[in-house]
């Protein structure tokens, strides 16, 4: 899409639903990176968590208690805890240090800032395995959820159109 084709779009967009940008997007317990964390998780446990992912050197990942890897732009206000889900929230130090102790990987959550596609807003959960190497941070990338938004101007919100799943 041409750069015109997409400012035309976002300024038809803007005009049209002028009351949402009025009250303010939130990223709060409602905003989308929390819808977003909840959809592609719930996805990844129904899909994936019959399987045992766990080898020697990994711990099995457990969909109802997560580690998401903390990004201060992205995860400062999603929720610790969402229905049948529990999320801890650790900086790289930490995630060091945990996998120093347990002396195993283990898998977390990556929240990836939102994109834009056409009129479609998608955000990236992946699912990566920690690990070290010489006292340094490694992450292996292995399987993701893209959750896909549509803004509804009759509800005046963003809602969820899709949730693909993806891996390696």
């Amino acid at each position: 899409m041409s750069a015109a084709r997409k400012l035309s779009f976002l300024v038809l967009f803007v005009v049209l639903c002028t009351p949402v940008f009025s009250q303010g997007i939130s990223d709060t317990k409602d905003g989308l990176y929390s819808k977003a964390l909840l959809a592609g998780v719930a996805e990844m446990q129904k899909q994936w968590g019959h399987i045992d992912d766990s080898y020697d050197s990994r711990i099995r990942t457990d969909y109802h208690h997560l580690i998401v890897r903390k990004n201060p732009e992205v995860t400062e206000d999603l929720p610790a805890r969402a229905g049948d889900f529990n999320f801890e929230y650790l900086d790289d130090a930490t995630l060091l240090a945990r996998y120093k102790n347990l002396g195993k990987g283990f898998s977390i959550l990556e929240v990836h800032p939102i994109h834009d596609k056409g009129a479609t807003l998608r955000i990236s959960i992946a699912q990566n395995w920690v690990s070290s190497h010489h006292g340094r941070l490694m992450f292996g990338i292995s399987d993701w959820a893209d959750v896909e938004f549509r803004f509804d101007c009759q509800q005046q919100a963003f809602v969820i159109s899709n949730v693909k799943l993806g891996g390696i």
